[in-house]
């Protein structure tokens, strides 16, 4: 099958990033927005998808800023995925339609028991060191050379690393693809992994019990992966199909994937020449330049008034640092397009199927019906990759327990009497911090949220309406797409909602990959301090700095708690910046090599807000009120801020507690608990997701062992 490549129906007005307020709006009058496409696809053939992937750098047509310097435009240069289906020979994808290497990323489309085979290539430039946050941390001496690695994020597979007899990796980041183009790395005391000169190859095998859903890709390189990801560096990965787990109400059939809608949320950072503070010193910058070490501070909050349009972007601005970013642009893209038009035509809706990629850019959304100005509401399908259970008696505030901060639930409108396998979710507000994935039907409704007829030219604005991280940063408002309600004749599949096969609760059942014996596990011998917790007792991380006085210092705390909360003595880890030679904790399977299931506490340390996400694995908030069966399962979670009582935090300790400070009462936050079943081997992390923050040593190592018996 040959890649199903994406059309691009109009142009985006050149001139819609420019500085200069009155162009952008004579422009935005003369050309419409460029229509939404779907990213590119490469699905597998007979259980395999083998593919080519090159890290590279390439122009992005899509953008066109307009620096004050000169009259022509200029596509800045961002980092992509050129991709192709295998060659016979060499390491490079042949000219036409098979390659892509767009930067709103492509898709991975595989069905469960497909096996994903990738040569990863690096053929990414070297980075000024004056430019990079982390270049003179310790085993950072390389960062400059720009290597590169591959994570899966979300699948649930393990993360295996090469053997002698299969030199080939799992899901697994703890390795370093360098570009022999830059030079060759010097040895390190403190490597992150393997080291690979140009090339490594990937394979990964789905399991058969692995739920449909919605996951990615994006590279896990400690130190560069906000600089990576912000550059553009990122795609889809499906398996199966929406209509594996969405039915109508209205006729019991699959929903359609001709019309799902697969939208990459993705952020990038123009300069105008200039000179920029960095981390270590000032250096030049010239017109057209990615700012790859993202600035929350690039542009203002909110417009300056009614005549700062920001459609798919905002005006750099001079921050409280000192840093001048006047003349630059912030753009905001949907599949690589800043403030492209989502016409839909079906009356049956669609379900679009949202994947925040941005480095660090936390998303509040919402659909604001233009007609009103109200936020229409949406039904919440899945939540990474996972589709929702709730019982049908599920009451509302279990509801938004189970759901943590993440989305603004509200009652749906009453629905026909019909046996749904799972509660309809009805939201009118989504929280995506960096890696979220949310699926969501969306079609017109009333401002009572009803399902109706859309009038004649109705319209909607898909928004981000600013977010402020607790003391830290203040994410932009702007307008990320117009959605025009086109829709003909009356709706035969869906009446009022969709009918949910509830992933989250399938995974849980004996067959399910959270319930099932873990394929390829074998008993083996006891490691050295790799134990199961003791019944009733939980694991507690902390987040916060390692270095209260130094606010870059982002670490991780650990200790074991019994069942009277008593910390076990022997187990207490301060926080501590990532360590790749340390595993901070292991544990092995249970008996019979089932799953096994963990209570962790996770206690925030400060008053910005941190992003929990652990690979191989989800999750399950645990709360008074929700059942064992019911909610959601997440791969990353909002945590909330901690609110001191003593003014030393935020007047000598960059707004971050102590732990001693937090159990003497000096600052209150309250844990947010969860269950996390683990089901995969191997070695993997858990972190912040916040990009900053992860890079800067928020991020700790796990491993999990086959059970000795």
């Amino acid at each position: 099958m040959a890649v199903q490549a994406p059309t691009r129906k109009n142009s985006f007005c050149k001139w819609l990033g420019a500085a200069n307020i009155l162009a952008s709006l004579i422009c935005a009058g003369k050309a419409a927005p460029a229509a939404s496409v779907e990213p590119a696809v490469f699905a597998s053939e007979r259980g395999v998808l083998d593919i080519l992937m090159i890290a590279k750098p390439k122009p992005i047509p899509s953008i066109s800023f307009a620096p004050r310097s000169r009259s022509a435009p200029i596509n800045p240069i961002g980092w992509v995925y050129e991709i192709c289906r295998r060659p016979a020979s060499g390491d490079d994808c042949p000219a036409g339609p098979g390659t892509v290497a767009d930067y709103g990323g492509v898709r991975l489309a595989l069905q469960q028991g497909d096996t994903l085979k990738i040569r990863l290539i690096n053929r990414l430039p070297k980075i000024d060191p004056a430019k990079l946050t982390h270049a003179n941390d310790p085993g950072q001496a390389n960062l400059y050379l720009n290597p590169t690695n591959l994570h899966t994020h979300g699948l649930l597979v393990p993360a295996r690393a090469p053997t002698p007899t299969d030199p080939s990796f799992g899901d697994y980041i703890f390795v370093s693809v360098f570009n022999s183009g830059n030079g060759i790395p010097q040895p390190q005391t403190h490597p992150h992994g393997a080291v690979a000169m140009d090339a490594v190859e990937y394979r990964i095998d789905i399991p058969k019990n692995h739920p449909s859903g919605l996951f990615w890709f994006h590279p896990h390189l400690h130190g560069l992966a906000l600089n990576q990801v912000s550059s553009g560096l990122a795609g889809i990965i499906t398996i199966g199909n929406v209509g594996d787990y969405a039915r109508g109400d209205a006729v019991r059939a699959p929903f359609p994937e001709a019309q799902v809608r697969h939208l990459v949320l993705k952020d990038i950072q123009v300069l105008a020449a200039g000179t920029i503070k960095f981390e270590h010193g000032s250096a030049a910058v010239a017109d057209g330049e990615v700012l790859n070490q993202e600035d929350p501070d690039f542009c203002a909050q909110f417009p300056a008034d009614a005549s700062e349009v920001r459609h798919g972007s905002c005006p750099g601005t001079r921050n409280r640092d000192g840093n001048d970013y006047t003349g630059g642009q912030w753009y905001f893209t949907l599949n690589g397009e800043p403030y492209p038009t989502i016409r839909m035509a079906n009356p049956n809706g669609e379900v679009w199927r949202l994947i925040n990629a941005s480095g660090s850019l936390s998303y509040d959304l919402h659909l604001i019906d233009e007609a009103n100005g109200i936020s229409m509401v949406m039904q919440l399908l899945a939540v990474d990759g996972l589709s929702v259970h709730l019982p049908q008696n599920t009451p509302m505030a279990t509801m938004v327990e189970l759901a943590g901060a993440r989305f603004k639930m509200v009652d749906c409108p009453p629905a026909p009497s019909i046996d749904m396998r799972s509660l309809p979710v009805c939201v009118t507000e989504l929280v995506m911090m960096p890696s979220a994935r949310a699926e969501v039907w969306v079609t017109y409704r009333t401002p009572e949220g009803r399902v109706a007829p859309a009038p004649r030219g109705a319209t909607a604005s898909f928004r981000m309406v600013g977010l402020t991280m607790g003391s830290g940063d203040k994410w932009p408002a702007f307008d990320l797409a117009k959605v025009e309600f086109a829709a003909a004749g009356s709706p035969n599949l869906v009446s009022s909602a969709l009918d949910i096969q509830g992933d989250a609760l399938a995974v849980m059942q004996p067959t399910g990959i959270f319930g099932a014996p873990v394929p390829g596990a074998s008993p083996a011998p006891s490691r050295a301090g790799c134990k199961a917790l003791a019944n009733g007792h939980r694991r507690r991380i902390f987040f916060g700095l390692e270095d209260v006085a130094e606010d870059a210092s982002f670490a991780l705390g650990y200790e074991e708690i019994d069942e009277r909360g008593a910390v076990v003595p022997g187990t207490p880890r301060p926080l501590t910046r990532f360590d790749p030679s340390q595993n901070v904790i292991c544990l092995p399977l249970g008996p019979g090599q089932m799953p096994v299931h963990e209570t962790w506490e996770l206690v925030q340390l400060s008053t910005e807000n941190h992003n929990f996400h652990i690979h191989q694995t989800r999750f399950r908030i645990v709360g008074g009120s929700s059942p064992p069966s019911a909610g959601l399962l997440q791969d990353n979670i909002p945590l909330g801020v901690a609110v001191p009582h003593i003014p030393d935090v935020m007047e000598k300790q960059n707004g971050v507690c102590t732990p001693d400070q937090w159990r003497q009462g000096q600052c209150s936050s309250t844990p947010t608990v969860i269950d996390i079943p683990f089901a995969q081997l191997g070695e993997f992390v858990y972190h912040c997701h916040i990009l900053e923050h992860e890079d800067g040593g928020m991020m700790a190592k796990i491993r999990v062992v086959p059970s000795p018996n």
